[in-house]
């Protein structure tokens, strides 16, 4: 059994105990703020890139497609069909080494 004073002593401390308790409930929702705050800034970090990289692979090709009309034009001061067929198959090489041509043999 319970002596009163035992009892007087555990409602003294209920206030106590309360304090704990709520200091580390705080703190478990400050940890999930920051957590949170901190996958959103990651996530609009990652969003940042992806939009940056499309840029770049835009202007590239952009770039590529100009390229392409004004070789097709036909100048005037054009090479021979020799030192055509080496630009070409030097094409061909960046083509794969850029992985745009897969080769594949079924």
């Amino acid at each position: 059994m319970l002596r009163s004073v035992d009892m007087q002593q555990i409602l003294l401390q209920t206030s106590v105990v309360e304090k704990i308790q709520q200091v580390a409930q705080q703190h478990a929702d400050v940890e999930k703020k920051q957590l949170a705050l901190q996958l959103q800034k990651e996530m609009d970090h990652k969003r940042q890139e992806v939009q940056n990289t499309k840029e770049s692979e835009q202007v590239a090709i952009h770039e590529e497609d100009k390229r392409k009309q004004q070789g097709g034009k036909g100048n005037p001061h054009a090479k021979g069909d020799e030192e055509n067929k080496k630009g070409s198959h030097k094409k061909s090489v960046e083509e794969i080494a850029q992985g745009k041509i897969l080769d594949l043999i079924i």
